[in-house]
């Protein structure tokens, strides 16, 4: 379990990712990317995925955000992530507003998402206040889903609602890059497990499928460890030698380019 020291630590280290580590994701050492805004909630520390916390944080958003401004209703705390809406009321939550003027393409939304275990769950996303896109039927799983927001204009706020059921909610992210707008996502694609997230020892890579190159960057670019994952689904790393702090971590392979952060502590 993080210690409240190790907690604090990342939210210190998240704002030098901010004021640093977004600047350099522009630059071509992850070619096709730039990165104006993101929050993987972990600052939810309470309740599990399974067993999340009763307690409705709506009001209180702010305090465990990177960036003030959310709002929202019927949000709870789920270790790490968000679960919106309860079994009989449905629930939301916007994001602050987001300057888009730093990216030179399209924008794009990126996002984690998964029902309540055998829920009928329906989602529907909104950009400034219109629907975008087709509602979201998610699964158990946490799938990732990439959304256009071609007509974003300069600034946006994005509403993520749920017309059925409770959902879970985790690393939201918008930046540039070439994908493709889709609707209704491939329900077949999973995302890649991080866990331990932040970590001190070692740290877990699942549903590695269709990558076959693991490289981890620091935050000035500099290249510091590759892994051939070959065909293997899980994989494990040690992390004596990395000082603490934010890393890029970046997989390729025939599934594409898969970018996120992770974060070592002491």
């Amino acid at each position: 379990m993080l210690s409240l020291f190790g907690i604090d630590m990342k939210r210190t280290l998240h704002l030098l990712f901010v004021a640093v580590a977004i600047t350099w994701l522009s630059s071509s050492q992850l070619p096709g990317q730039s990165l104006v805004f993101s929050e993987d909630f972990s600052g939810f520390t309470t309740g599990t995925h399974s067993s999340p916390s009763t307690y409705d944080q709506s009001e209180s958003l702010d305090t465990k955000t990177y960036e003030p401004g959310w709002t929202g209703y019927k949000v709870y705390s789920a270790g790490g992530e968000i679960k919106i809406g309860t079994a009989s009321v449905n629930g939301w939550i916007t994001t602050p507003l987001v300057d888009l003027t730093g990216l030179t393409g399209t924008a794009i939304l990126r996002f984690d998402i998964s029902r309540w275990p055998d829920d009928a769950t329906i989602v529907q996303v909104y950009l400034n206040g219109a629907s975008l896109g087709d509602p979201l039927e998610p699964t158990d799983e946490f799938q990732t889903v990439e959304l256009s927001l071609a007509d974003a204009g300069s600034s946006c706020s994005i509403k993520f609602e749920s017309l059925s059921k409770r959902f879970y909610l985790d690393n939201i992210q918008i930046s540039d890059e070439n994908v493709t707008y889709i609707t209704n996502y491939d329900q077949s694609q999973t995302l890649i497990r991080i866990y331990p997230n932040p970590a001190s020892a070692f740290i877990c890579f699942e549903n590695l499928t269709g990558y076959n190159k693991l490289d981890i960057y620091n935050i000035t670019g500099s290249l510091i460890r590759t892994y051939q994952t070959g065909d293997r689904d899980k994989l494990q790393i040690g992390l004596s030698g990395i000082p603490a702090g934010i890393y890029i971590i970046r997989f390729t392979g025939f599934q594409g380019v898969f970018t996120s952060r992770i974060i070592k502590y002491e």
